[in-house]
């Protein structure tokens, strides 16, 4: 190989090596200016998102500030609306302020102002008794009227209205429309109440004090179509319905206690023409005088009773209770100290009111100084299952310059009671009257829903004694008032709170000699069947 060779090889290899070597930068400026363009173009295409977000966010905003606008409104127009209502409110609340309100507890109307200070409603209670007395032809009862009427009769028909006043003081003011042949009423109770002071009222009116454990139980509530016979006499000389009186009750959890004075009856004549009954509802304890010469002086009697509580839990109440009573001015009948100026006879009628059964015991006229009352109570309940008994003795004192006879006369009776609420239901215990109210009326009459009310058995034994010196040397000295047994089966529908059925059987047995000399029979004995229908309101 020549020179000129070597030389052109090395030219055209030279050559050749300058343009790869210009390709390749060619290429690698393209390949740069590719990467440039690229560069370039990324930073636009990112721009162009951020506006078209930053154009979405200003509508969200706009959108949030339309929002944010309506709710304002419809905050301050909530705002104005309750801000309206309220005054819309106050105004209502103002303008009623003075208007009293209108409710009815266990179906009564009643009426309240509208500071809670005076309440007004009215009260009332029916009882229609019906009763039918099985009597034997063949018995030593010689009385010229020896029937003793079947029949029915209104035993009670009060209306009247009660109440509270001035916060402090509740009145009840009724009258009483009883029997089939009244025609006209007579006042049962007028009584004003002061409550201030916790656990303790005072009580002035007229009414029915809490004496004896039987009295002290509503009408309404006892076991059985009558009371007890000698709660009846005791309570008919210085304490029945109707009684003017003044007196303070105190009572707690375990205890109860009241003081009174009491007078006449309300319905008692202040004169002495004829036989006036101190106690329409009960015992008669009867003022007699042949002449009228003026205007009787009042009877002034005093009593008390104190009871205690020794259990007292959800299941158990035991009751024990004393009582003492003393009247000592007797009812005087005219205004003359004479023989008959102050006349005491005390009766009572077999324990029913039957078409106008009249007393049969009956002690005849005494002439007294003084009458004391004393006596005590036992009362228990364990659950639906019930007891009560008491006994009491009466000791008059005679006006012995006054009479021929040199003793003093005593009487006496007692009972005991028991009784089984058959549906399990209790009777309650009214602590400021410190006795058993009827039991609770929970499942009132609903057939449709399977409930039949409240139902009660009874049963009770009662004696009363009215005799005394008996068979005393000196005659004038005997009171043969009579004796008097009765035995009664019950049975009580409380069909609600506010009526009840009650059906009672009774066992009777009275011996009475015709008089203090004569010493023939006049008692009887005999069996009863009554019922009652009660609503109260």
């Amino acid at each position: 190989m020549n020179l000129k060779t070597v030389l052109l090889a090395g030219t055209v290899l030279g050559v050749a090596f300058a343009a790869a070597g210009a390709s390749a930068a060619e290429t690698k400026k393209s390949n740069a200016a590719s990467a440039t363009a690229a560069a370039a173009a990324t930073p636009l295409a990112t721009q162009a998102q951020i506006d078209a977000l930053n154009k979405q966010i200003q509508a969200l905003q706009a959108q949030l500030q339309a929002i944010s606008a309506q709710t304002d409104a419809a905050n301050k127009a909530a705002a104005e609306s309750k801000a309206a209502a309220e005054k819309a409110a106050t105004s209502a609340t103002a303008a009623t302020a003075n208007l009293p309100s209108i409710t009815f507890p266990n179906g009564v109307p009643t009426f309240t102002s509208a500071d809670k200070a005076f309440s007004f409603q009215p009260v009332g209670r029916i009882h229609l008794d019906y009763g039918y007395n099985f009597q034997d032809a063949k018995n030593p009862d010689t009385r010229a009227n020896k029937d003793i009427t079947d029949g029915f009769n209104f035993r009670r028909a009060y209306i009247g209205f009660a109440g509270k006043a001035f916060n402090d003081f509740t009145y009840n003011v009724t009258a009483d429309f009883p029997g089939r042949f009244n025609q006209s009423g007579r006042l049962q109770t007028a009584q004003l109440t002061y409550t201030g002071y916790k656990g303790w009222l005072i009580d002035v009116g007229a009414m029915q004090p809490a004496f004896t454990f039987e009295d002290s139980i509503s009408s309404n509530d006892i076991g059985l179509l009558e009371r007890p016979g000698i709660n009846n006499v005791v309570t008919g000389l210085i304490a029945s319905e109707g009684r003017l009186s003044a007196g303070v009750r105190t009572f707690g959890d375990n205890y109860f206690a009241d003081v009174y004075l009491t007078g006449d009856s309300v319905n008692t004549s202040p004169f002495g023409s004829t036989t006036v009954l101190t106690s329409t509802g009960g015992a008669t304890a009867s003022v007699t005088s042949s002449a009228v010469t003026g205007v009787a002086d009042d009877q002034k009697a005093a009593f008390a009773r104190a009871a205690f509580r020794p259990i007292n839990d959800e299941h158990t109440i035991v009751h024990i209770a004393g009582d003492v009573g003393y009247m000592y001015a007797p009812p005087q009948t005219n205004g003359v100290n004479a023989a008959g100026s102050h006349v005491l006879a005390l009766s009572e009628r077999p324990e029913n009111r039957y078409g106008g059964l009249g007393s049969i015991l009956n002690t005849g006229n005494i002439n007294a100084d003084s009458v004391a009352i004393y006596g005590g109570e036992l009362a228990a309940r364990y659950d639906s299952f019930w007891a009560q008994g008491e006994g009491y003795q009466i000791d008059v004192k005679r006006r012995k310059d006054l009479s021929t006879a040199t003793n003093d006369p005593s009487f006496f009776g007692y009972y005991a009671e028991a009784g089984w609420v058959l549906t399990g239901q209790k009777r309650n215990y009214v602590a400021n009257q410190g006795a058993f109210s009827a039991p609770t009326v929970d499942k009132p009459l609903n057939p449709g829903a399977g409930q039949w009310g409240t139902w009660e058995a009874v049963a009770r034994y009662s004696f009363l004694n009215l005799n005394s010196d008996t068979w005393a040397t000196n005659t004038a000295n005997r009171v043969r008032g009579g004796q008097q047994e009765v035995w009664t089966l019950g049975l009580n529908w409380y069909m609600t709170s506010n009526v009840r059925f009650m059906l009672d059987y009774q066992f009777i047995d009275l011996k009475k000699y015709s008089s203090a000399t004569n010493n023939t029979q006049v008692g009887d004995n005999w069996q009863s069947l009554g019922g009652r229908v009660q609503f109260t309101f």
